[in-house]
């Protein structure tokens, strides 16, 4: 992103820049695992508490329920998750992470180290701290205001 207008773009630009890069690193890592970028936040979710439904992620990630609905079906045709129907409400789907599930998570957080340990190359370990929590900071801020505003993940965003 080096160009001698660096400087002059607005902070939203830098965050989806950002999010663009880790987006193509990632896909980039995952295409001989038969995954993609947009599949990690469901497995990752999964990794750490199994047994959780679609609405859970959507509520969680704030992404809308049709993305979620893609991603879910396209990790269980490849064997990652298996969705089973919940027995004590017919409509809701139980999400859980099969052995092919569970051993590729380690591979996953090791593509996110890496792509951190390169987005953040030339910063100390306290900037790093400090990156990470004004971020957090920023993120929570974000979902605040897409409550206050009314806005619906599941609303086609």
């Amino acid at each position: 992103m080096k160009s001698r207008n660096t400087c002059e773009l607005p902070f939203g630009a830098v965050v989806s820049i950002t999010g663009r890069g880790r987006f193509i690193f990632f896909n980039d890592r995952l295409r001989p695992l038969g995954l993609s970028a947009g599949q990690v936040p469901v497995l990752m979710l999964l990794y750490n508490e199994q047994n959780i439904t679609q609405e859970t992620l959507v509520r969680h990630y704030q992404i809308d329920k049709g993305t979620i609905a893609r991603a879910v079906k396209k990790l269980e045709d490849a064997g990652f998750i298996r969705r089973i129907t919940d027995p004590g409400n017919r409509r809701a789907v139980r999400l859980f992470l099969t052995g092919k599930g569970e051993q590729v998570a380690p591979v996953l957080r090791e593509i996110n180290r890496e792509w951190e340990e390169q987005v953040c190359s030339g910063l100390s370990k306290s900037e790093r701290d400090t990156l990470t929590s004004l971020m957090r900071t920023v993120a929570q801020n974000s979902h605040r205001n897409m409550q206050n505003t009314g806005e619906k993940p599941d609303a086609g965003n």
